[in-house]
């Protein structure tokens, strides 16, 4: 387990020191304390600068061993190249948490990256827990406290409290989140701008978070982590608590390098390690800023007890277009409108107009709220459908209305207040009169439904997340796997090693993996004498440490079933090479197994998270279609199930957790065989597997070690 970093003093200072800070026009030192006293923060507010009596009304002293006692928090608002003495005069004065806002550290090229390693191992050395440098502090409006200099408190008077915590690597963008969310009549517990992490990370403060009481949803936003695992059980302590975190990651995590060398480096580029990591840690992953405020607003209001249970959405419209365009966005996002049952139907007779349509999407027409007939029975209405046994989840889709905005506004909310399922509301064009009450409620309104239907599947997918990350269910990790002499398999590795598909076999086999029959072979006459002795249809592949994708080079026969097919293959395949400039090692002749479903199952280490498995379509599908699931080794059963479930390839069979059992015992062992691999850098590679009822065969194999 990491040892998180103590960080109370930051986030609920009684005392601040601001050291530098003057009344020059342009000092952030000066703003942050204008804005401490503009917001009368409940601390003591020390400014610190030799050269001043006083800054923004208040007394300033010549140094920290002259302030009334040890402070809290200072806020170091110096050039980047005085920080580092600063911090040491902090700590000599007792002074233990600070924030650094200076650039050109890190950020700034190879001397600001100096400058920072050295700033980091002083504040390891005096145990200094510094935030920055590079930030824009922390806000915290229940105090309120503002240990920042961010332009917006500059145009604001005042700061809504709130739910929503922050931790962001860019302080613009959790200040505009801020903004934005206090627009839509959502606050904040804080927000934390964390920015070069030369200290303190994301996950020290999304860990303190967790445990804190104000704190209902947590908002991230991360380009990169220098502690993944410290980040990596933070997520997983908010998950074991029910506390939802919300990610927004920028960058894509490379593919590791030797990748290119197997298709592995197409399937597991473009942050697909991230992906697994969330969904591992039961972290809602959001693609955009906008998706990261309508996720957090929503959990901000929402009870977090009435998650979804499934993909069933009801879809409730007072006009037909809306209602057509949502099922097509809900299956678009993996979400089922399923027809309402023949009682939910039956029950609804009489309490909604007679034109309406009651199947699902469900349009109530306009009548249901503008005719006096039938408006009192609407509460009730939505309270059957609600009741349906394939409904997990309640859209509304608004728009304009005539007349009794207010009154529609008070009847989702009493609704969405009683109902045991989640309820969310899509209301274009709405007014004032309207947006009162259901801010008044908590409730976050959606300007238009598909962002609301992305929300919802975002949703069902952090429950369903949820349920597998619940206490007394512990997720395997490396250490499970099981002890595997690799030394012995591979004595000698340096960078750039290659193991190719005969030695690849031989390993898969030691650890327990069903291979084709083949074997090397370094002359025509060995190579007739192989295919003899294995018997059928022969496949003959020119092997080659330099050439890892064969078929591309030509290095590939496929269906020889007889002696001279086989000599006549060996000839084409050592004269293509030669044409390449290639030396072979040999020519493998390996059994040709029939028929079956081709998959890829292949594995790499991942430099800040570990291992993970990526498994996908296989053969000549593997770059042609983007089928490819990634998750984190070891699989046990269950994980192994939902990654192969997660396969459009998969998906019929999946229905039939039984029918795929071959498959998933292959996966669980190479899984367990490359979590036990000892390389810092490696890709180990099946492509393909083939599956033929009750069997599954490696086919292809491919080991290569870029950092042993």
């Amino acid at each position: 387990m990491p040892d998180f970093v103590d960080v109370s003093h930051l986030l609920a200072p009684r005392s601040i020191a601001v050291i530098g800070a003057s009344d020059t026009a342009g000092n952030v030192g000066g703003t942050a304390v204008r804005l401490l006293r503009k917001f009368n923060a409940p601390c003591d507010v020390w400014p610190v600068n030799p050269g001043r009596e006083t800054v923004a009304g208040l007394r300033c002293y010549p140094n920290v061993a002259a302030l009334p006692s040890a402070a809290d928090l200072a806020i170091l608002a110096v050039p980047a190249g005085s920080v580092e003495n600063v911090v040491r005069e902090c700590v000599a004065g007792g002074i233990t948490a600070g924030i650094v806002w200076a650039g050109g550290f890190a950020e700034g090229g190879q001397a600001g990256r100096a400058l920072q390693d050295s700033l980091s191992a002083t504040c390891r050395e005096t145990g200094f827990a510094l935030l920055g440098p590079n930030c824009i502090g922390i806000i915290d409006p229940h105090a309120p406290m503002i240990a920042s200099f961010a332009s917006f408190m500059l145009s604001t008077d005042r700061l809504l409290p709130g739910n929503i915590s922050m931790v962001s690597q860019s302080g613009g963008l959790a200040t505009m989140t801020q903004g934005l969310t206090q627009r839509e009549g959502f606050g904040f517990r804080y927000m934390i701008s964390t920015g070069n992490e030369a200290v303190l990370t994301i996950g020290d403060f999304v860990r303190a978070l967790v445990d804190d009481a104000r704190t209902k949803v947590i908002a991230v936003y991360i380009e990169g982590t220098r502690d993944p695992q410290k980040f990596r059980h933070a997520l997983l302590a908010a998950a074991a608590a029910r506390k939802p975190v919300v990610v927004l990651k920028a960058g894509a995590t490379p593919a590791s390098a030797g990748a290119a060398k197997a298709h592995t480096g197409a399937l597991v580029g473009e942050g697909r390690v991230w992906d697994a990591v969330l969904r591992e840690c039961a972290a809602i992953k959001v693609t955009s800023h906008e998706e990261l405020l309508d996720v957090a607003m929503q959990l901000s209001g929402a009870d977090l007890g009435k998650l979804p249970r499934g993909r069933g959405v009801a879809v409730i419209t007072f006009g037909g277009g809306n209602g057509v365009l949502s099922a097509d966005q809900c299956d678009r996002r993996g979400l089922a409108v399923p027809p309402l049952t023949e009682a939910t139907r039956a029950a609804l007779q009489g309490m909604v107009p007679p034109i309406a349509s009651v199947r699902n999407p469900v349009d109530l027409t306009p009548q249901a709220y503008s005719d006096a007939r039938w408006l009192p029975h609407l509460p009730r209405a939505l309270d059957i459908i609600a009741a349906d046994p394939q409904i997990d989840t309640v859209l509304f889709q608004l728009g304009p209305m005539a007349r009794d905005e207010d009154m529609m506004a008070g009847i989702v909310t009493d609704f969405r207040r009683r109902s045991d399922k989640a309820v969310l509301a899509a209301w274009t064009l709405i007014v004032e009169k309207a947006r009162a009450p259901l801010r008044a409620a908590s409730v976050y309104v959606y300007p238009e439904g598909s962002r609301a239907i992305r929300t919802i599947a975002g949703l069902v997918d952090y429950a369903a997340a949820l349920d597998r990350c619940a206490p007394g269910k512990p997720a395997p990790c490396e250490s499970d796997a099981p002890p595997f002499d690799w030394a012995a398999q591979v004595p000698h590795a340096v960078p750039g090693t290659v193991i190719s598909e005969p030695e690849c076999h031989a390993i898969l086999a030691r650890a327990g993996l069903a291979v084709a029959r083949g074997t090397l072979a370094r002359s025509e006459d060995e190579a007739a004498a192989a295919a003899r002795e294995i018997g059928g249809r022969v496949v003959m592949k020119g092997i080659s440490a330099a050439v890892t994708h064969r078929a591309a080079a030509g290095l590939l026969a496929l269906g020889l079933a007889s002696a001279d097919e086989v000599r006549a293959s060996w000839r084409t395949l050592q004269a293509r090479a030669a044409a390449q400039g290639q030396q072979l090692d040999g020519i493998y002749v390996q059994q040709q197994i029939e028929g079956g479903i081709e998959l890829l199952v292949s594995a790499l280490r991942d430099p800040d998270f570990g291992v993970f498995v990526s498994l996908g379509a296989g053969g000549g599908l593997t770059e042609l279609i983007d089928d490819v699931v990634v998750v984190p080794a070891p699989l046990d059963a269950g994980q192994a199930l939902r990654a192969l479930a997660g396969l459009r390839i998969l998906r019929k069979a999946a229905r039939t957790p039984s029918v795929l059992q071959p498959v998933i015992d292959f996966v669980t062992a190479f899984s367990r065989l490359a979590a036990a691999a000892p390389w810092r850098r490696f890709v180990l590679e099946v492509n393909p597997i083939k599956w033929t009822g009750e069997v599954v065969t490696a086919v292809d194999g491919l080991l290569v070690i870029e950092q042993p």
